[in-house]
């Protein structure tokens, strides 16, 4: 791979390759992306960290790759939509937890990616923001489904609608950061070790029911608790009889 770095292991690790374009997406880095998330799911990761090389998270689409998807016909332009939607369906369904480290700039299809994370970590002063709605497009990569959710309806539709800037800060308090450290690796090795003092099999029970919960009401949320957590106890006794 050429545009992305992979790292298998106990902390896989994903981390977008093009610094000196500021990690901006085009078709490459998008299809190794996707290379790499398979290779993931097919390993023994017990979580993923999405990073970006360089001083930038993502600067968002490539500016060729958005000329040419405005060239593109209908149909050719909607098999590029499904592809890039199966990413983030992939990513955002990943069984394992998914931190997403931020620095400088997430911004559109950047800011879609990071998030898919469970979890979102960032630097001082970086930047969140939608900007797609400037190029006579919108938000197609997620963020019109799950950054409601994070932040409330009517932040979302401000980001969206006035490509409003969020910095880290205020992310924070919204809910679309959960922590900000100076130093990013720093904040990886603290949260990735957060995560890994647990047995694997509670962090993802817990992120399927989560997501569940969002479409079940509360009777068909405590069966499926129930049902999970007689899961977790059967694993759990097998680690005391050890």
């Amino acid at each position: 791979m050429e545009k992305i770095k992979l790292t298998l292991g106990e902390v896989a690790r994903i981390s977008l390759n093009r610094p000196e374009k500021k990690n901006a997406l085009d078709i490459q880095l998008l299809t190794e992306l996707k290379e790499a998330v398979d290779a993931v799911k097919e390993s023994d990761a017990r979580m993923l960290v999405l990073s970006g090389e360089g001083d930038t998270f993502c600067a968002g689409l490539d500016r060729d790759l958005l000329l040419n998807l405005v060239n593109m016909d209908i149909e050719e332009f909607s098999k590029s939509i499904d592809f890039v939607q199966e990413l983030i369906y992939d990513l955002r369904t990943l069984e394992i937890p998914v931190i997403a480290a931020v620095q400088r700039y997430a911004i559109g299809g950047g800011l879609q990616i990071a998030l898919t994370a469970d979890i979102r970590i960032a630097t001082p002063g970086t930047i969140f923001y939608l900007r797609e709605l400037e190029f006579g497009i919108i938000p197609d990569m997620g963020a019109l489904h799950i950054l409601p959710r994070l932040v409330g309806d009517g932040v979302a539709r401000d980001m969206v609608f006035t490509r409003r800037k969020i910095t880290a800060e205020e992310a924070k308090i919204m809910g679309l950061v959960n922590e900000i450290y100076e130093d990013l690796e720093r904040g990886i090795e603290e949260y990735s070790k957060k995560l890994l003092s647990v047995p694997p099999y509670t962090l993802t029970e817990s992120k399927r029911l989560i997501e569940l919960s969002w479409n079940a009401n509360l009777k068909d949320s405590l069966r499926d608790t129930k049902e999970a957590q007689l899961r977790c106890i059967r694993e759990a006794m097998k680690l005391f009889k050890r």
